[in-house]
């Protein structure tokens, strides 16, 4: 079975059980059309979904109190990949995205994606090659290819030495 994800808890919400999910997609409404989520590879069953200040609150079969709820801390939610709705073209599940090899057009190596953060008009990505991070808007302009069932992603050196900035 192959997932994709769509958040991650962040903490238990109330006594009942209910966990504070951090959304990883771009209509955290879509979590009302889900009856089934995996956390850890296990499965459960939604009992129900309310979105409040841009966190998504579930409640989940079998976690029933506060402590349950936060057993389940910092995991993340994920659904069968057959259930994701349909991506337009040049759009991408940010779980597909996350370890992809990031390289320049004249071959010299950047790193792995790491990390995606929605930011306005684009996403920014972070790639780190174990030394050096660097962070950029994901243009279209800026890709020259992505490639996600080969975890590659190939930019346009002299548009990323535009854009790209280095942490120091």
């Amino acid at each position: 079975m192959s997932f994709i994800t769509i958040g991650q808890v962040l903490k238990a919400s109330g006594i009942k059980g209910e966990i504070k999910v951090k959304p990883l997609t771009d209509d955290p409404k879509r979590y009302h059309k889900l009856r089934l989520v995996y956390l850890s590879g296990r499965p459960y069953r939604l009992l129900g979904v309310r979105i409040g200040g841009g966190f998504v609150y579930l409640r989940l079969a079998d976690v029933e109190d506060r402590n349950a709820a936060d057993a389940l801390r910092d995991r993340l939610v994920e659904i069968d990949r057959v259930n994701a709705v349909p991506l337009e073209e040049d759009r991408y599940f940010i779980s597909d995205i996350i370890g992809c090899a990031v390289s320049l057009s004249d071959g010299a190596d950047i790193g792995r994606v790491t990390a995606v953060s929605p930011a306005g008009g684009a996403d920014v990505f972070t790639v780190t090659d174990g030394r050096r991070t660097a962070r950029f808007p994901f243009l279209k302009k800026l890709a020259v290819s992505v490639d996600t069932e080969n975890k590659r992603i190939v930019l346009d050196g002299k548009i990323f030495s535009e854009v790209g900035i280095y942490e120091d």
